[in-house]
């Protein structure tokens, strides 16, 4: 090894400092940074580098100090083989949800089924409780790429946030299945949590901290699982499945039907990013087809537009699904199969609203969930279409033009929750009020429940924006994640924490980072 002695003890000083100083089991920015430190040192060897810049001052600020060492620690630290620890679930004594929304049993269900314009909608996972690689160094971390896109370079803080959510991969990664949970340490995904999990998995090693050989196993495994996992009906993926056995969860799971069926949008997703496999991974291309010609997703496609199907006591219930910017995000997936979906793209089911002297389209049919999730996800993945839907500039407007009103920072977006009901639709408009939140069956939450700010919607927006409120959402994630060892979800209006760490958060984190490595230019190409 290529490295002088005296670097080989000051690096191994500054180990030893942080384990020290989180021994204490102190809550500080620095113990939460250093016990990622601890652990993660048996994993790792140095590796060849400059000798480390002299601290100028002993008594250093401690964010300064995590933010310059990890910096430079980062680029030294080299991955030789994947963790494997104790997974545990980490809030509410286990209490866990996932992405996928679905219609509850009870009066809603039935009020629903009584609509003249049915609507299905995701499965909630239930609450336990009830390629070619380029050298380029970007700020120390290594960029693979594909093609010939101008790097840029990672902030110091932004190198932080990717340490964070890398270690969520890891903790949350499952060898045998190649699934990722969807919450941590609780083994239950969906087929939209699937399709964030791969998504990290990619953004990884195009980030340049997980080496190709890595990520090309962890993807086997994964679409080695989807070959051979039992399908709803011997048709489509279940709405959930267990992450560590790869079999269908939830109600009817042991039923001859293997679950209780499928969400169209969840699928929407999944094929987006089997697409990008397929892109990034031409050598898996073979293994995605055999995937995708097994799998029937012409059975969710009816009229031309989304269709899941809800097996309950009552019977199995076909319904179309997906609402504004949620339909339109998944039917690309669709296309992508090679699948006619332009129903989905038909704007007569729209109409206006003024919040804020904002003008706003909305759709007019029932339980229009309205977030910011799919305009980001669009736009970071595929890119900002023309098309009528599409109003990501309007809702990003609507949100500064608030907090220059209101000098309060809010970003709406759906995301798991550590207090009940696990799950809100935090809505920038839903049935008639601006800014509301809703559980998965379309109740109302009380004020404390309300999550304000979405951490990776807010770090989504800073990356598709460049301007002095796009770099406060930025300041105000990282701010958000210092001390956490995960990126946490996001912010509840009483100013908590909501410490939900989660693979749709983590994933899009790293996403958005990808994006911007990419000189802010879309994943799908």
């Amino acid at each position: 090894m290529k490295i002088r002695l005296d670097y080989q003890c000051l690096l191994s000083a500054l180990i030893m400092f942080i384990s020290c100083v989180s021994a204490t089991e102190d809550d500080t920015e620095l113990g939460a940074e250093s016990g990622l430190l601890r652990s993660l040192k048996p994993h790792y060897q140095i590796a060849d580098h400059e000798p480390l810049p002299h601290l100028t001052h002993p008594f250093v600020l401690i964010e300064q100090l995590q933010t310059d060492l990890f910096s430079h620690l980062l680029p030294l630290l080299v991955v030789v083989e994947s963790l494997e620890t104790d997974i545990v679930p980490s809030y509410s004594n286990g209490a866990s949800f996932s992405r996928s929304v679905v219609i509850s049993d009870g009066k809603l269900n039935e009020r629903v089924d009584n609509l003249p314009v049915h609507f299905q909608r995701r499965a909630v996972i239930p609450n336990i409780n009830e390629m070619q690689e380029s050298s380029d160094n970007v700020s120390g971390v290594k960029i693979s790429a594909r093609s010939r896109i101008e790097v840029i370079p990672l902030t110091r803080q932004e190198l932080l946030l990717l340490s964070k959510a890398q270690r969520f991969m890891e903790d949350n990664w499952n060898d045998v299945t190649g699934f990722i949970d969807s919450v941590n340490g609780y083994t239950q995904t969906t087929m939209w949590d699937l399709g964030s999990a791969i998504s990290g998995i990619l953004a990884l090693e195009a980030l340049g901290v997980v080496e190709s050989q890595l990520t090309q196993i962890r993807l086997e495994k994964l679409l080695a699982t989807l070959m051979s996992m039992p399908l709803y009906d011997n048709k489509l993926p279940n709405r959930q499945y267990n992450t560590v056995t790869g079999l269908p969860s939830g109600p009817y799971s042991k039923s001859a039907s293997h679950g209780n069926g499928w969400s169209a949008l969840d699928l929407g997703r999944l094929y987006i990013w089997l697409e990008v496999i397929k892109q990034q991974k031409p050598q898996l291309s073979h293994q995605v087809d055999k995937i995708t010609d097994k799998w029937k997703l012409e059975d969710a496609v009816k009229g031309k537009t989304l269709f899941g199907i809800k097996l309950t006591s009552k019977g199995e219930h076909f319904r179309q699904e997906g609402r504004l910017g949620y339909l339109q995000y998944a039917a690309k997936g669709y296309q992508l199969a090679g699948l006619n979906v332009d129903k989905a793209y038909d704007c007569r089911h729209l109409g206006e609203v003024e919040v804020e002297e904002k003008t706003l389209l909305i759709d007019k049919r029932n339980l229009p969930f309205f977030t910011l999730d799919p305009y980001l996800l669009y736009a970071i993945e595929v890119g900002r279409p023309k098309d009528c839907w599409f109003q990501l500039n309007t809702l990003y407007q609507l949100h500064k033009q608030h907090f220059e009103r209101f000098n309060r920072l809010l970003v709406y977006a759906e995301d798991s929750l550590n207090r009940k009901p696990w799950f809100l639709y935090n809505n920038i408009y839903y049935q008639g009020d601006a800014w509301w939140s809703v559980s998965s069956s379309g109740k109302e939450v009380p004020k404390q429940n309300v999550q304000i700010f979405s951490n990776k919607a807010a770090l989504a927006m800073s990356m598709l924006f460049d301007d002095e409120y796009a770099t406060l959402l930025a300041d105000k994630v990282i701010k958000n994640s210092l001390k956490h060892y995960h990126v946490p979800t996001g912010l509840f209006s009483d100013g908590a924490e909501n410490v939900a760490y989660n693979i749709n958060t983590n994933a899009f984190i790293l996403v958005s980072l990808w994006f911007k490595s990419r000189n802010y230019t879309p994943i799908l190409m």
